[in-house]
């Protein structure tokens, strides 16, 4: 059975602040899960996302991976915890 679809509520419980959407075109834009709606899940925002650089709608919903790195290097770097590592 597969995975229920995760909800904007779901990201921010994790502590989560911003989701990254992909465009087929290259371009892609960073959004504030705090400006949509709680209930929204993944698969509707893909859907519902419109590219400003091409104008197609539909994208890819993905980790903002520059929170990400971001926060992996406020807490000590990507080695911290392993042998030889900051931390």
């Amino acid at each position: 059975m597969p995975a229920p679809d995760r909800t904007v509520a779901d990201w921010i419980a994790e502590g989560l602040t911003t989701m990254a959407l992909h465009c087929s075109c290259g371009h892609y834009a960073t959004v504030k899960l705090a400006d949509l709606p709680p209930r929204m899940t993944r698969t509707r925002l893909g859907q519902n996302a419109r590219c400003a650089e091409c104008g197609k709608q539909g994208a890819q919903v993905m980790l903002d991976m520059k929170a990400h790195y971001a926060e992996m290097e406020a807490k000590g770097g990507f080695s911290a915890g392993y042998l030889g590592g900051k931390g």
